[in-house]
């Protein structure tokens, strides 16, 4: 019963700290969505333990709130059961919220058959990107062998 107290005792701290900024010198949180296509060239295919393992390159065209390419490396896993599990990171060059430059986005996406779902990741920008945090969801689904597309949803700030 104590510790229950102690825990319906800090709550209003807990939402208060919620509250505050994301942290001094970060600019206003903003959003936007957009779309992506990809094109891949197979660097290596092996199996294991009954998984087909593929390594590959890619180039992706984004439009929306990010506009500009990508070009990543990867793995997807494709399990016997029909579900893939993959993660890439590349560098994205391009225009998001009038600011062009360059910044690293790491990407890892789930699914089943040739649609999934995964979550994007992106600093470490220079030029006009310098200082820009990006996160969110995505949705690809695989095309064919070598191409997907997609939609992206992210939230972003730059530090100031």
């Amino acid at each position: 019963m104590k510790v229950v107290k102690k825990v319906l005792a800090a709550l209003p701290l807990l939402a208060l700290l919620l509250a505050l900024p994301a942290g001094a010198g970060a600019s206003t949180l903003s959003s936007g969505s957009g779309s992506f296509t990809a094109t891949g060239e197979v660097i290596s295919v092996h199996q294991a333990d009954g998984n087909t393992i593929v390594t590959a390159t890619e180039v992706q065209t984004l439009t929306g709130v990010l506009s500009g390419t990508r070009v990543a490396s990867g793995i997807t896993i494709f399990h016997p059961d029909g579900t893939f599990a993959a993660h890439d990171s590349g560098t994205f060059t391009g225009t998001i919220d009038g600011r062009t430059g360059s910044i690293t986005i790491s990407g890892a996406s789930s699914g089943t058959g040739n649609t999934g779902t995964g979550q994007i990741v992106g600093d470490r920008g220079t030029g006009g990107l310098a200082g820009l945090h990006l996160q969110g969801p995505f949705q690809p689904r695989i095309i064919n062998a070598t191409d997907a597309d997609g939609t992206i949803s992210i939230q972003f700030h730059f530090d100031s």
